[in-house]
Formats: C-alpha cells, structure tokens, sequence
C-alpha cells in the first residue's frame, strides 16, 4: 500500500481571517513562479469585501433612520443633516476597515486620523464653528425655513439652513447670507413663531370734536371687525399733537397667515371714517392718516 502524502500549502503572510488565508493559498497554488500574489490579492477581495459591507450597512441605516424621522414629522432640514452625517461617519468607518483590512494598524489608523484632524481642525476653526453652529440650530430650531427673522442688522425670510451659513430674502428681494456663527450667538428676533401680530393705524381726530364719543364710536367699529382678534383685545390710545388736534392710535391683533395685513388696515381705515365723520365721507383728505406699522411681539 503506497501512503498518501498531504501537501501543505505555505500561507505565510496571508490574513489571519481562515476564509481569507485559504484563499491566499488557492491564489500562491495557481500563480506563476516567483510571483506571491497570494497575499495582496486577498487582502484586497478581503477590503472590498469590509466596504461593501459597510456601504450598505450605512445604506440600510439611513434608511431605517429617515423612514423614522419622516414619521415623526421631523423638519426636513434636520434630516438632511443626520442624513449627511451618517453618511460621513459611513465613510470613515469604510475608510478605516478597507484600510485594516489592507493589513495597516488599526490602531495606528485611528492615531493617524486623529492628529490629522486636530490639525485640520487648527487650520479651519472658524469654518468648523461655523458647521457647529449650523448644527446646534438645525438642532434647537430657534427659525425655521420661511420665518421673518432679524438678526442683527439683517432682516428678512430664511430660504435656506446650511451647515455653515443661512441665507435670508430681504424685504427688498435680495440674499443676504450670513455664517451660522452670527446667528448662534447674536439676538434673533422671529416674527413668524406665534400665529397672532400686533399692527396699528392712526386716526386723525379734527379740533373741535368730542373726543370721548369718537372713542367710543370707534371701538364699537373695532368690534364689528371680524377679522382682528378679540383677544388680546384692541388698543384706542388718544395723542396729542403740536397743532392742538388729537391722533389716535388703534392698535390691533392679527392672524396674519390667515387674513391679508393691508386688506384688513383698509378696511379699519373706512370703518375709523365712518366713526369720526359719523357715517359721512371725509371732506378732507387730510381728516385719517393711516400709517399703519408691523411690530414683533
């Protein structure tokens, strides 16, 4: 009986992996001589294989991760920025394996990493303040896309919340862009966060009038006003002028999403007539002086 001898193929320097160790001494049993291609080959199947992995690991996250926020009615521009975010971190979690798995240091991956990015970090501070920013309000939502907002000297309608800037529609039709860092840490005004505003008009009172029936008169035509909120209620205030006549002041509650502001400032307008002039057109042009103002509150 002849015995049968094993030969045993030679798997220095191949993975540590058992999948990937065999596959190392396939690929040194069919290679040419004096060519070990066992080694680098499988260690690059075994990197393609960890980012594969990955990729659609992050892929199946996301995934799960905005079908949650979408049904918790999350606003949209925080789920483009936990969906950036788990997008770079699947990146670098790919990065960091396909490399491991390339036979590099883990360790020496993450060190590297490190010291990179805290030099990184030095360099570009102020743009990584400004994504913090960016970050902190997508987060705490102080405004959102479409609020009137002030800050500092800028005023109007935010189009857009990036990471590092966020850009306003000024009442004149132009973008300002401003970095997040300003926003973070100034005074915002948002004059869209409560569905009721205060706006005035002014009346001007003739000299010679009564004025506690003209005051009277004309908060009953405030209450026949349907559109104005009777809670909280509107102001009458009486003030008096240089040339001895009388200005009143109305100042009113609106639910501006609802009703259109200038509509309802002409309609009070005529209704003021008709309580000054007692039902009668104005002979004088001059007798209202509506000047009608929005004011925050």
């Amino acid at each position: 009986m002849t015995p049968t001898v094993l030969l045993a193929t030679s798997t220095t320097g191949c993975p540590d992996d058992d999948l990937l160790r065999s596959l190392c001494g396939l690929i040194r049993d069919h290679a040419p001589d004096g060519v070990d291609a066992g080694p680098v080959v499988s260690r690059l199947i075994g990197s393609l294989v960890i980012l594969a992995v990955v990729f659609l690991s992050g892929r199946l996250v996301r995934g799960v991760v905005n079908g949650a926020l979408e049904r918790a009615s999350a606003d949209r521009q925080v789920r483009n920025l936990i969906h950036n975010l788990l997008t770079v971190a699947t990146l670098v979690l790919a990065l960091l394996g396909g490399l491991s798995a390339l036979g590099l240091s883990f360790s020496v991956l993450v060190t590297s990493f490190g010291l990179t990015g805290l030099a990184v970090g030095l360099a570009l501070q102020d743009l990584l303040r400004n994504i913090l920013a960016g970050i902190f309000l997508l987060i705490e939502r102080p405004f959102r896309i479409g609020d009137a907002i002030t800050v500092g000297d800028l005023s109007g309608t935010v189009e857009t919340i990036e990471l590092r800037t966020t850009g306003l529609r000024t009442a004149d039709g132009r973008l300002a862009v401003m970095p997040n860092l300003s926003a973070f840490n100034g005074n915002i005004i948002n004059a869209s966060a409560y569905p009721l505003r205060r706006y005035s008009v002014s009346v001007w009172v003739p000299q010679g009038d009564d004025l506690e029936p003209v005051i009277r008169a004309v908060r009953a035509q405030l209450q026949q006003a349907s559109r104005i909120a009777a809670e909280p209620p509107p102001r009458v205030v009486p003030k008096l002028e240089i040339d001895g006549g009388v200005t009143l002041q109305v100042w009113y509650w609106l639910d501006y999403r609802t009703y259109d502001e200038n509509s309802v400032a002409a309609d009070l307008v005529q209704r003021l007539y008709a309580a000054i002039t007692g039902g009668q057109p104005a002979a004088d042009a001059a007798i209202t002086r509506p000047s009608r103002s929005d004011i925050s509150t």
